[in-house]
């Protein structure tokens, strides 16, 4: 594609994705601004133990379980744009309050308001991301939910950084909360609503455009039992309830489906792997093994890089061979990272293990979500991203609190060789007990 084609793409066809991608990456950016100094400002601000920095530093995530599903439904009956909107108004709001902290409490408590803004905000984008793309495309532009992300994710802790060391530790924390209104900023004035609601028909009954022609067809039989009946309110009452049980059918027909249980553990694994393998177990072993802080933080920043690669290339993948191409390698790698973690012994293991676990995750984050975008009931698409987020949100808690115990009462080898197997095993059951959803046909 010439330079001319792809900027009418990104500002025609695909402007909407554009100025979501640049609206998740300065939210992401604001976050992994503060991700270097927030411990240290609590423990320097409010004297408070490692338990309490990882109970405040925590509390963001706990969101993600509880308003994924509501902010699904949301965006489902108000529109994608308002509920985004809602998300990083109140993601801002906390930010904001974390900035002026006076107190441990007030800090805690806020960053856990700030997380439940932050969990509306990135589930709503995944389902923007959805209503944009086709069957064709629509791994390569849900992988860019994930490449704005970790691009926040490389650039933010560097400034967050260097704000710290030349201007004080709470400079940060005022940054983040800039980033994020500069974001809501840009939804409020430049972000357009999906196609979902753009396509609409101005009918009360819920529709899509992708249903046009089933929608006709329904109309055709509401017209014929309206005369039946003799009355075009007690019709179009009757339309409705039917609409409404088709869709409470279709949803408890996934939610017992194979691929919603096998796709929805394979996801909660990925979280758990990096939430309570990734960010507290290794980092605890890596410091009984020897290595210094810096070193731990050095092995943290160096799986992003590799990560960001092959989140583009599970994209293509999915799009080109099918949803379940990148499964296999993800885990293999992943679990060859977490290997090579337990018999790191160097800094240059260290580091290797680091780049595997990267390169696996980045295969296999968005695959679960192509997954649940493919499989979501139509009229539903809201409700099953928000599950999907559900998901994801048992993985962080699970993650942290299941691995942590086995470490205590087993080891840290144990517990990570029980994350790797069970990681294994989800992976496995997907690609064994779960249909193709999608494939490219080759000319």
């Amino acid at each position: 594609m010439t330079t001319g084609g792809l900027r009418a793409a990104l500002l025609g066809r695909y402007r909407g994705v554009s100025v979501l991608c640049v609206v998740v990456a300065l939210n992401s950016f604001g976050m992994g601004a503060i991700a270097p100094v927030l411990p240290l400002f609590l423990e320097q601000e409010y004297e408070v133990s490692a338990a309490e920095v990882g109970i405040a530093v925590g509390l963001f995530g706990f969101g993600r379980l509880v308003t994924s599903l509501p902010a699904g439904y949301l965006a489902q009956r108000y529109g994608r744009k308002s509920v985004l909107g809602l998300g990083a108004a109140i993601n801002v709001a906390g930010a904001a309050m974390v900035s002026v902290s006076f107190s441990y409490a007030w800090l805690a408590g806020w960053r856990f308001v700030s997380g439940f803004g932050g969990s509306i905000f990135l589930t709503v984008a995944t389902i923007y991301l959805r209503d944009e793309a086709t069957p064709a495309t629509r791994g390569r532009l849900l992988s860019l939910q994930e490449l704005s992300i970790l691009a926040g994710q490389i650039l933010g802790p560097l400034l967050g950084g260097y704000l710290g060391d030349i201007f004080g530790l709470r400079i940060p924390l005022y940054a983040q909360a800039v980033l994020m209104a500069v974001s809501m900023g840009v939804i409020v004035f430049a972000l357009p609503e999906s196609r979902w609601r753009e396509g609409q028909s101005p009918s009360p009954q819920p529709s899509s455009t992708r249903r046009e022609g089933a929608s006709s067809a329904e109309g055709g039989r509401s017209a014929s039992q309206r005369s039946a009946a003799g009355g075009e309110g007690a019709s179009s009452a009757g339309g409705e309830e039917d609409f409404e049980g088709r869709q409470r059918g279709a949803m408890w027909r996934l939610m017992l489906s194979p691929a919603f249980i096998f796709v929805g553990m394979f996801a909660l694994m990925i979280v758990a792997n990096r939430q309570g393998a990734r960010l507290s177990v290794m980092p605890l072993f890596g410091r009984a093994k020897g290595f210094e802080p810096s070193d731990l933080g050095l092995w943290i920043s160096v799986t992003h890089f590799p990560q960001f690669f092959t989140t583009i290339a599970s994209g293509y993948l999915s799009d080109r061979f099918g949803r379940k191409t990148p499964i296999i390698p993800s885990i293999a790698l992943m679990c060859l990272g977490i290997a090579a973690f337990i018999w790191a012994g160097n800094l240059w293991q260290l580091l290797l293990s680091g780049v595997l676990l990267g390169l696996g995750e980045g295969l296999g984050s968005p695959a679960g979500t192509v997954f649940f975008a493919d499989i979501a009931p139509p009229g539903m698409e809201g409700v099953t991203i928000g599950l999907l987020r559900t998901f994801g949100g048992v993985g962080t808690i699970a993650g942290a609190l299941v691995f942590g115990a086995i470490a205590d009462v087993a080891g840290f080898s144990w517990s990570l060789w029980i994350d790797a197997a069970i990681l294994a095993a989800s992976g496995i059951g997907l690609v064994l007990f779960v249909r193709e959803t999608y494939r490219a046909r080759r000319g």
